[in-house]
Formats: structure tokens, sequence, C-alpha cells
């Protein structure tokens, strides 16, 4: 659904703490070099931190699922209703398409000078991705972002989507216990003299036999499959980074594969280790936001709701910090 307005767009896999130390975490490492991702370049080199948004500029809202549809949208409406330099896009989103999230980010870099992005509650996954390309974010105190986490349909069933951090998660798990029985198991018979070549070979084939059941139920390709879902979120994520100069060192390899689940919570606090720009929401702000979901939904077909705002509105205050 389309709302005008008044006047007016392979990586190798390494242990890390990840969020709040999970043994599970693993780090994306640029396969050219081995060095760990930093988006935002040598220190001397990183951009001061960007200023609050003021007035003049845009706001394009999007609530819904990042989609194909959403993207074309988005972009007829900046394209024919553009009449500021900068923009505040006001996000609702429990995720979607990265491809579309991609190409959303990008339309609006493509527009605009500088993009904000504005959380008022739920932006995951995709939404996230779409964040990554904004100079600054504006959360408020129950918005929350969500880690870079793919969907990959499943093949056994129909419309079913399954979390590649989820199943990263239990690759790590079945290693770490594989591990685990190995090690004990090496220490155990040690300690009875064997030597350490035997001790070895003994300790691994108990540790496989243990294991096997659960091994056999992981499918390799499934696995494949969502190490290619975490690879397309990284490589996104650094483009769209790289453009708003927002994410912190290592924030976008913690994004990708530092958190355990899809539905883990990133709020204001969190969202501050990773990003370097990231303000409160003041009541000029709060304003603007229901203002746009106010807007009449007769004609709403079922799809994300886009419209585009533009100044003077009827509130000039935005930002108070």
């Amino acid at each position: 659904m389309v709302l005008p307005d008044a006047p007016l767009e392979d990586a190798d896999l390494a242990p890390m703490s990840g969020a709040g130390g999970h043994p599970m975490a693993v780090s994306w490492k640029d396969e050219a070099d081995g060095v760990e991702d930093d988006v935002t370049g040598p220190a001397e080199e990183r951009a001061e931190p960007v200023s609050p948004l003021t007035p003049p500029y845009d706001v394009v809202s999007y609530t819904g699922e990042v989609s194909v549809a959403g993207y074309e949208r988005l972009s007829t409406l900046v394209e024919t209703g553009k009449t500021h330099d900068d923009v505040l896009l006001v996000l609702e989103t429990a995720g979607g398409d990265p491809d579309a999230a991609f190409r959303i980010a990008r339309a609006l870099s493509h527009h605009y000078r500088q993009m904000h992005v504005l959380i008022p509650r739920y932006c995951k996954s995709a939404g996230t991705l779409i964040a990554l390309g904004a100079s600054a974010l504006y959360m408020d105190d129950r918005s929350e972002l969500g880690p870079l986490d793919v969907q990959v349909f499943r093949g056994d069933e129909l419309g079913v989507t399954s979390s590649s951090l989820e199943q990263l998660t239990a690759a790590n798990i079945l290693l770490a216990q594989f591990m685990t029985a190995f090690q004990v198991s090496l220490l155990d018979l040690s300690e009875r003299g064997l030597s350490t070549r035997v001790a070895s070979e003994i300790a691994a084939d108990i540790a496989a036999k243990l294991l096997r059941p659960m091994a056999e139920q992981v499918n390799p390709q499934r696995l494949a499959e969502m190490h290619r879902a975490m690879t397309i979120a990284h490589a996104y994520g650094r483009r769209l980074a790289e453009r708003g100069r927002n994410v912190e060192p290592g924030g976008l390899a913690e994004l990708v594969a530092g958190y355990p689940s899809h539905s883990f919570v990133i709020d204001r606090k969190e969202a501050r280790r990773l990003l370097r720009n990231v303000w409160p929401v003041d009541e000029g702000l709060r304003a603007i936001v229901d203002r746009c979901r106010t807007r009449p939904l007769d004609d709403h077909d079922g799809g994300p709701v886009v419209s585009v705002h533009g100044f003077p509105f009827a509130f000039e205050g935005c930002i108070h910090v």
C-alpha cells in the first residue's frame, strides 16, 4: 500500500566471546587476511559522532514485512516526493527478505545525503540490516533490534523457516560435546598408562560412538545453506555499514553470529555496544511516530505500509538530548 502525503527515496568461523560471553558464539573473519572486519576503518580515520537530527528533513515510514513489494513502494514515493537532503526512516518490522532490505537501505542512501533511522518498537533481522546503513539510530525505552539472522525455508515443511543462528548453535553444541567427551576419555586413558597416541585413538572412537546418534541427525546440506545465509547477511551488512559509518569494530561480526537466537533482544543499551550513534527518543520524535501510525488505511492490501511526509509539520521540535 502506498500513502502519498502533502508536499514533501565467505567467511571463516572462529570462537569469540559474543553477547554475554556466549560460549558457542563465532566470529567472522575476512578470507583475504584473516582479520576480523572493521567497517569503520582505523580510529584516526573514523568520522566524528553524528549530531542529532535537525529539521528540515523528509520522513519515510515503513511498517510491515521487509519485501520487494515494500522496496518498490518506497522507491516510487521517494522518487516523486523527495523535498529535503536528509531523511528519517521510521521503521517497524519483524524482518523479511535480506535482498529487499539491502535495496531499501541503498535506495535511501542514494537519494539522501544522510539517513537516520527511528525504531519505535520492533526492528528485527532484515530490519536491523536496513538500520546498518543509517548514520544514526533513535531508540525508545521499549525499542529493540535483533541479530542479522537470515531465515531459510525448510524443505520438509511448506512455508516454515529455520533460523541460521539456531542451526549453527546446535552444530557448535554438538562439536563442544564431542571435544568434552574426547578430553575426558583421553585424560582417563592416559592416567591408566596408555601412550598419548593410543589413548587419543581410543578417546576419539569413544567420543564418536557416544555422539553418533545426534550427529546422524545433522544434515550437511542444511548446514551449508545456513552458512550461506550468514554469509549473505555479512556481505550486505558490510556494504551498508561502510556507507553509514555507524558500526563499532567487531559490531557487524557480533550481529551476524554473536547471539544465540533469532529473537535475542538488542535494546538501546546493547545497541550502543555495537553502534556509535544511538540516541534516545524525545516527545518530538514520538509525535512523528504517532502521525505516521494514524495515516488512513482504507486501501491497505495486507502488504507493508509505506508513506512519505515532508516538512513543515505542525510541530518543529525533533530532538533534545
